[in-house]
C-alpha cells in the first residue's frame, strides 16, 4: 500500500484548516498508545477555532462496604482546550491528577493520535510544554567552572511570533530544507562560553526555544553529562472550573465562552 503523493508545502499552507477537521462529527480521530489501549474522548463544544474536549483514562477503582471489597472500571477525565485560531495553535491541558498523573502523558497521547491522521497530509504535530526563560540562567548558574557547550533546537517556522525571534536565515533554511534548525555553541579548546543576559541574540534564542517548548541542552565545562533545560518550570495558568459547567450539554453560553477565550488570550508567547 502506498500513500498518495501530497505536496507538503500545500499542506503546511492549510495546516490549521486540516487540523480543524479532526473535531467534526464523523472524524476518525482515535487516541491510543503503542500498547493498543484506547482513551475515550469527546468534543464538548467548538466555536470559531476554539475546541473544548475531554479525554478519559482507563483505570480500576476499589470499593469497600460492610467489609466486602469489589473493583469497578473507572474512567476519570480532564478538559483540554485547543486554540486553533489563526497563528495561535495552543493546547491547554487541565492538571487533574485524578485522571492522569501528569499533563505530559496526555500531551503524548494526543500527539500520537493527531499524527496518525496528519501523516497522510505529510504533516506532524509536536505538543511541547512552554517553560520559563529563567530556567536557562538557573541551570547556567549551577555550572561552577562555566559552560562548555549549549545545543538549541528550533521548531519549523510555524508561528510568526516565535519565528520572528530568530534570524531570517533560520527561517529560510528551515523552509528550503524542510527541517528544524539546530544551533550548537561550543567553547574554544580550554575555554568556556561567554553567556550574558544582555546578549540580544542569545536571549532571542532562549526565548524561541522556551516559547515553543524545545528543550535546551547544556554541558558544564569539565563534565560529560548534559543538563536538560525545559522540564522544571513548565508554564501553568489558572481557569475556574465554572467556565466548563453545562458545556457538556452542548450549550454555548456566551459569558462562559468569553471566559475561555479570555483565558487563551492571556497566555503569553514568552514567560520570563
Amino acid at each position: 500500500m502506498f500513500l498518495p503523493e501530497v505536496d507538503w508545502k500545500e499542506s503546511v499552507a492549510h495546516k490549521q484548516e486540516i487540523f480543524g477537521r479532526y473535531f467534526d462529527e464523523g472524524s476518525e480521530l482515535v487516541f491510543k498508545r503503542s500498547n493498543k489501549q484506547i482513551y475515550d474522548h469527546m468534543v464538548v463544544a467548538q466555536h470559531e477555532g476554539v475546541v473544548i474536549m475531554r479525554i478519559a483514562n482507563n483505570s480500576r477503582l476499589m470499593h469497600e462496604k460492610h467489609f466486602k471489597q469489589w473493583e469497578e472500571e473507572d474512567n476519570p477525565s480532564l478538559s483540554v482546550i485547543i486554540d486553533n485560531r489563526k497563528d495561535k495553535q495552543i493546547i491547554a491541558i487541565e492538571n487533574r491528577s485524578q485522571a492522569f498523573s501528569d499533563t505530559l502523558t496526555v500531551a503524548r497521547i494526543m500527539q500520537e493520535g493527531f499524527n496518525r491522521l496528519l501523516q497522510t497530509e505529510r504533516l506532524e504535530i509536536q505538543i511541547d510544554a512552554k517553560y520559563h526563560v529563567h530556567e536557562f540562567w538557573d541551570v547556567e548558574a549551577t555550572c561552577e567552572k562555566g559552560v562548555a557547550c549549549v545545543k538549541f533546537k528550533f521548531p519549523f517556522p510555524n508561528l510568526p511570533q516565535i519565528t520572528d525571534m530568530v534570524s531570517f536565515m533560520y527561517e529560510e533554511v528551515a523552509k528550503s530544507t524542510n527541517s528544524e534548525p539546530t544551533t550548537i555553541l561550543t567553547a574554544r579548546p580550554k575555554e568556556r562560553l561567554t553567556l550574558k543576559k544582555d546578549d540580544q541574540l542569545l536571549e532571542s534564542m532562549i526565548k524561541a526555544a522556551s516559547a515553543s517548548g524545545k528543550l535546551i541542552m547544556m554541558r558544564p565545562k569539565g563534565q560529560l553529562k548534559w543538563k536538560q533545560i525545559g522540564t522544571e518550570t513548565i508554564v501553568s495558568e489558572e481557569l475556574s472550573e465554572k467556565a466548563f459547567q453545562r458545556l457538556e450539554d452542548g450549550e454555548l453560553i456566551p459569558r462562559k465562552w468569553h471566559a475561555i477565550v479570555e483565558f487563551l488570550d492571556r497566555i503569553k508567547t514568552v514567560y520570563t
